[in-house]
């Protein structure tokens, strides 16, 4: 389900307490912005006022509308989730990857909860949400509405908290009048049954693994494992004749450095017995992140070629750069606010890399003339070789440890595109491949995925019900 075409967004909810510390009703505020239209959604004391202003416009323009129209109808109703946290019964299923596991129930479908620290995180067949602590509190005003504003009935009323809720909500073991606000993402997600095993369909061949950004130090050859990078693969390779993992220095060597694209084309070359010189034959070459980028410049300088017989899938490609260079350099010279400190702390530390600086979004004030260029001839040559992509237009991801971490940062980057894998944006993957050719199952080869930036290096697995949340199964059906 989606609210004006959006499947991840957030709402923020601030709770009114009464004085007997139990009894408490959230007011709740989001805002979407459609067909020029910006839409603040208020649900303020039980009752929903829907406030539209035609975009870049100044507030006397605002128009409201009481109650809930049928695109903001979709809206989740935070009271009734905050109801149904109120009854969570501890779990003995270890179902939370961390934190506490609770189970609880909203109209007939079951969730769990995972208790942490700084909030908890609900995961349901339709629903994921993520909800965090916050400690100043911003009372959400109602607006001023004169008498010929119908008025809307209240469709809420207080929720008597149990001691399980209100620890729950506030991350204590009692519900005080200082109470932290709930901020809540969500995305929904559709069910699907067991999948059926695939099976090779091509030539089973060789393949090698090209990882991204981030990497160091360099090892002089190929790898049988690399686990800190790349998941688990066991069972979804039915095309890989031998599995290699390429070791390159991806902190201190920029994407376009000739030194390292050409010891890129050496590891790859020698995978096969069949490659030769400079011409890479019977190889499956699987690259993530900034070795598209590796891979894809190379080719454009004549180090190496690809051959008809070799196949190149790409994962999450920055093919036109990523924002997190920008904020991040721009951070480091300074021109900062303690959001971009807490972005450069989760990135990376001050002074930025090589490796990232190189990763400047195309055309912006960091990309350099010599960097368009080398980003233009890469791209041609990812348009024209690339077999099978899969990119992400929403960073929500899978559960894992680093799931939150995610959220966080694709709040605090400045994207260019909401869709995102928190690091780099759907249309930078694409590189300008028609969208009409990407599809949101693991069985399309331009796979339009719900994954983040880490998910597509298979470290979290594969979704149990979300067809758009398949990394290994899409690798395992591709070839």
């Amino acid at each position: 389900m989606k609210v004006f075409g959006q499947s991840t967004f957030d709402m923020f909810a601030d709770p009114t307490v009464l004085d007997n510390e139990k009894d408490v009703l959230y007011d709740v505020f989001t805002t979407f912005t459609n067909a020029g239209i910006d839409y603040n959604y208020k649900f303020i004391n039980g009752s929903v006022i829907i406030e539209s202003t035609p975009a870049n416009s100044e507030s006397l323009n605002k128009r409201f509308s009481p109650c809930l129209d049928t695109e903001l109808n979709k809206i989740p109703d935070i009271n009734s989730i905050v109801a149904a946290i109120n009854v969570a019964k501890r779990s003995n299923a270890n179902s939370c990857i961390a934190g506490i596991s609770y189970k609880a129930e909203k109209k007939g479908e079951t969730y769990t909860v995972c208790a942490l620290p700084t909030g908890f995180m609900i995961h349901g067949v339709n629903m994921d949400v993520l909800v965090e602590y916050i400690w100043n509190r911003t009372k959400i005003q109602p607006p001023t509405l004169d008498s010929s504003v119908h008025k809307c009935s209240s469709v809420a009323s207080y929720i008597s908290t149990t001691e399980v809720g209100r620890a729950m909500l506030t991350g204590q073991s009692y519900l005080t009048n200082t109470t932290r606000k709930l901020r809540a993402e969500v995305s929904w997600i559709f069910g699907s049954k067991d999948l059926p095993t695939c099976s090779c369909k091509s030539t089973p061949r060789p393949c090698i693994f090209i990882h991204g950004l981030g990497c160091s130090p360099e090892l002089a050859e190929n790898q049988d494992e690399f686990h800190k990078y790349w998941g688990d693969l066991t069972g979804h390779t039915p095309c890989c004749s031998s599995i290699k993992f390429a070791r390159l220095d991806t902190v201190n060597f920029a994407w376009t450095d000739q030194t390292l694209q050409q010891k890129l084309c050496d590891r790859v070359l020698a995978v096969s017995d069949t490659s030769t010189d400079s011409r890479i034959t019977d190889t499956i070459i699987v690259t993530h992140s900034m070795g598209n980028l590796i891979l894809a410049g190379a080719i454009a300088n004549g180090r190496c070629k690809l051959e008809s017989s070799s196949t190149w899938v790409g994962m999450s490609g920055p093919m036109k750069g990523s924002m997190a260079s920008d904020i991040i350099q721009e951070s480091c010279a300074g021109n900062s606010n303690f959001v971009y400190d807490k972005l450069a702390k989760i990135i990376g530390k001050c002074p930025p890399t090589e490796a990232l600086k190189s990763l400047a979004y195309e055309g912006g004030s960091f990309c350099s003339e010599e960097l368009d260029a080398a980003y233009k001839a890469a791209q041609k040559v990812y348009r024209e070789q690339v077999y099978a992509l899969s990119c992400s237009e929403n960073y929500f991801g899978l559960w894992s440890k680093y799931q939150a971490q995610f959220w966080i940062v694709a709040q605090m980057i400045p994207h260019k595109s909401s869709k995102n894998d928190g690091f780099v944006e759907f249309q930078s993957c694409a590189a300008e491949i028609p969208d009409s050719r990407f599809g949101s199952s693991y069985l399309d080869r331009f796979y339009r995925n719900s994954l983040n930036h880490f998910d597509m290096r298979f470290l979290a697995g594969d979704s149990s019900r979300s067809k758009s949340k398949m990394p290994l199964k899409w690798f395992e059906c591709l070839l």
